[in-house]
């Protein structure tokens, strides 16, 4: 027996939502009909046209839709959009209070896990009260590159000791603890100009221990010697190191007691059902076997790489569910 739950995040759907293939309505229909629920997922800045707020309006349409659906809301991905002035960052009192407003809306749309990325530690304990009254669990983050034991989430960690609060958790990416790099991306880089004997490269700096900022750049070094100017491949140089990170994924298992929301995430699923880049059997038995409850949301970031319509994330996420059945089924 297993307490993992299945779902999705709307943004798998990023590219559909973008281009106006849906309104909210028809989006959460499509999702009831594919049968990939029940557990939706959202991010709030992509999904409420008022963000960080909703309105009445809004929150009641929201929940009929989810009653004649069946659908569960999962996880509210929270930002703090530190950027939103031209002229300065947030201050520490604005940080807080659009974090509170995001948390109240949360709540009104019947979440009760809360995702949060940036937030720091004197952040997170001022937080605390409102977690209490709102009835909120508060998921960090663990996303590629980093992992369970990297600096900064050991900082978190010794918070979430020192405040002792069942209420404080992680959210476990599985973009931290990949095997590979996704096909998807690199069929983007050979897109944009790349041969194979640079995408063998790229993948031989990833594949080391150094640090993002230095892997990066050791490959823009071997770029310019092959006389290709980095920014010819956009912001996809950076983002072959940021979003893929290369983590031991038993490494999960040092936080499990803690892992309150699982990012499922998956870029490419092939023509075996499996997913090439992120070894799903070794992550789900580690999940299982760590008595994980919870929701897998299955999170297609294939979009990030892929032009629209290249590939149907709806069937795609319906397959990345066979493959989390079928992997859980081995571990019995």
């Amino acid at each position: 027996m297993t307490g993992i739950q299945l779902g999705l995040t709307l943004y798998s759907l990023t590219s559909e939502w973008a281009a106006r293939r849906f309104d909210l309505a028809g989006e959460l229909e499509t999702v009831a009909k594919a049968g990939i629920g029940p557990g939706v997922e959202i991010v709030a800045s992509q999904t409420l046209r008022t963000y960080p707020t909703v309105t009445e309006q809004f929150v009641r349409e929201w929940r009929d839709a989810f009653d004649r659906h069946g659908l569960v809301p999962s996880s509210f991905g929270c930002n703090l959009d530190m950027g939103r002035r031209r002229d300065r960052d947030m201050t520490d009192d604005e940080e807080y209070e659009f974090t509170v407003a995001q948390f109240r809306s949360a709540r009104a749309l019947g979440f009760g896990l809360v995702r949060i990325q940036s937030a720091k530690p004197s952040l997170i304990r001022r937080l605390m009260p409102l977690v209490e009254e709102l009835d909120l669990t508060l998921g960090w983050e663990i996303h590629a590159p980093l992992g369970p034991n990297s600096p900064k989430v050991l900082e978190i960690r010794e918070l979430y000791d020192e405040i002792d609060s069942p209420r404080l958790g992680f959210v476990a990416d599985f973009s931290s603890t990949m095997r590979r790099m996704s096909p998807t991306l690199l069929r983007k880089l050979a897109r944009l100009g790349l041969e194979p004997q640079d995408l063998d490269r790229l993948q031989e700096i990833w594949a080391t221990d150094a640090d993002i900022n230095a892997r990066h750049g050791e490959f823009v070094d071997y770029l310019h010697t092959r006389g290709i100017a980095p920014e010819s491949l956009g912001s996809f140089a950076r983002l072959a190191f940021n979003m893929h990170g290369h983590v031991d994924p038993r490494e999960w298992s040092d936080i499990m007691p803690r892992i309150v929301h699982v990012h499922a995430k998956f870029y490419d699923i092939d023509e075996d059902g499996n997913e090439p880049a992120i070894d799903y059997p070794a992550l789900v038995g580690e999940f299982v076997r760590g008595g994980y409850s919870g929701f897998f949301s299955s999170e297609w970031e294939g979009h990030a790489f892929a032009d629209l319509d290249e590939a149907d994330p709806v069937d795609l996420v319906r397959r990345h569910h066979d493959l989390i059945r079928r992997s859980i089924a081995l571990v019995g």
